[in-house]
């Protein structure tokens, strides 16, 4: 960055000379000539608040705690607000030090509007529920889960009538994670937190419904398998009619995937739920129901009975 003489224009734009504005704001944190690597939100974090404005200040941002308020009610991300910056202002950072802005933005978020989600933050969210997924250590499954569901909480105010599918609603989070891939690792969370807190299950199918609500024209195989995951959810609270019930409704809406079928038949065989006595017979009805599908699951369906016929002939031996 070209250094400002005391009689030049004040980069914020005031149209004062330096010296008669913003000069004595005005601290750089460290010139582009002895910077030799590249920003990070660690290193900003170190510094204080009116040391960060001043910063941007001297990159030509015309910061305002006031509109800064406003602006964040505007955008979902600090890397959009500062967008936004180098469309209204004439950003003199350049090198290595552009980054600075919108780190810096990132910073002042946290710091001045702790009560309005940003993208970065939700983000952190999620990362960190990805870590606390590590095999290492404690389960800590039930942890993530609230931690993800607080995300899904933040997240909904984003979405908009128009968003009919999990794909429409992508751009209202530019994270590193796949809207759409999260989504279903959720999903899939919800199930693994409930064996050791049956209130997840409860949580899965309130997830799933709402989901589906949401986003009705998502890709087929994702409302298949979230409405499986509410359905299959009823039986590992032990409210096997309601799950029998869902299970119905789920083969009607979707009566050429033999998935429906197998989801259901575990049910009652390998997948029955530690409360619940294995049904080996209705399993096996429900088998045979998917034998009607000509698809290419059906070798899934005939390994299913195949195992059922064997487990029974070990139980009469």
């Amino acid at each position: 960055m070209a250094k400002i003489g005391r009689n030049d224009p004040c980069p914020c734009g005031s149209g004062k000379k330096y010296k008669k504005c913003c000069i004595d704001k005005a601290t750089p944190l460290i010139s582009a000539i002895n910077r030799d690597h590249h920003w990070f939100l660690e290193e900003i974090e170190e510094f204080t608040t009116g040391d960060i404005i001043s910063q941007l200040r001297t990159f030509g941002v015309r910061f305002d705690e006031a509109q800064f308020q406003k602006d964040v009610r505007r955008f979902s991300s600090a890397e959009k607000l500062a967008e936004n910056w180098e469309k209204e202002f004439t950003i003199t950072a350049s090198g290595l030090d552009v980054d600075f802005i919108w780190m810096a933005c990132t910073v002042l978020w946290k710091r001045l509007a702790p009560d309005v989600i940003s993208s970065e933050q939700l983000d952190d969210m999620m990362q960190q529920g990805y870590t606390l997924l590590q095999p290492e250590g404690p389960d800590k499954t039930t942890e993530c889960c609230n931690l993800w569901l607080q995300v899904w909480d933040h997240l909904k105010p984003r979405f908009t009538e128009d968003m009919k599918s999990i794909e429409d609603a992508e751009n209202v989070f530019n994270g590193m994670q796949c809207l759409s891939n999260w989504c279903q690792d959720l999903q899939m969370e919800l199930l693994n937190a409930g064996a050791s807190d049956p209130s997840f299950y409860q949580k899965r199918i309130d997830y799933c419904r709402e989901f589906c609500s949401l986003f009705p024209e998502s890709s087929e195989l994702i409302i298949f398998n979230m409405k499986r995951a509410e359905a299959e959810s009823y039986f590992f609270l032990g409210e096997t009619e309601q799950g029998d019930q869902a299970f119905q409704a789920f083969i009607e809406e979707f009566p050429d995937n033999a998935w429906g079928f197998i989801g259901w038949g575990d049910m009652y065989s390998i997948f029955c739920p530690r409360h619940m006595e294995k049904n080996l017979k209705k399993a096996k009805e429900i088998y045979e129901m998917a034998l009607a599908i000509d698809s290419e699951e059906r070798k899934h369906v005939v390994g299913r009975l195949e195992s059922l016929d064997e487990e029974q002939t070990d139980a009469s031996s």
